[in-house]
């Protein structure tokens, strides 16, 4: 059964979809019953695993993302059986998530220009053109990128 009263844990979830997130519990008040088919997650982020390449070959870099963007909730619900597992972070991944979910809370989430106001189809072109990521992929980077998706996971679950 989960332990929905530990609200001050920061928990790894991993989700049926392949996606892990970190999160905490809310308050008792603010949680569903035991019964319930439901889990309410506080401030859920992403674990996002970057691979990046080094001198020392290839690394993963590990980024918190938004779970849920453009909203201003802060508990966010899931049905219980999209859940594989769950566990308790580590001290120092606690003290990241809790920095980040800090400093998020002073930080508007802007809105894509393209979102804020009714662009005209000449002006997505061109927003499109002048972003430097785009411009700077070459077809060396796109062969690159597959040979790093070729390459065979190492999770043992």
């Amino acid at each position: 059964m989960i332990n929905r009263i530990d609200t001050k844990s920061v928990k790894i979830i991993r989700l049926v979809s392949g996606e892990e997130i970190c999160c905490k519990f809310p308050l008792h008040k603010n949680q569903l019953p035991e019964n319930s088919k439901l889990l309410r997650l506080q401030e859920p982020m992403l674990i996002k695993y970057v691979p990046r390449i080094t001198e020392h070959g290839i690394s993963d870099y590990i980024a918190l993302v938004r779970w849920v963007g453009f909203t201003d909730e802060k508990i966010i619900t899931i049905p219980i059986d999209k859940i594989v597992t769950i566990c308790n972070a580590t001290a120092a991944f606690t003290r990241r998530y809790t920095d980040l979910t800090q400093t998020l809370k002073h930080q508007k989430q802007a809105l894509p220009g393209y979102i804020e106001r009714n662009m005209t189809d000449k002006e997505l072109e061109n927003d499109f053109e002048s972003d430097p990521i785009e411009r700077d992929i070459g077809k060396d980077d796109i062969k690159e990128i597959a040979d790093l998706l070729k390459m065979p996971s190492k999770k043992l679950h």
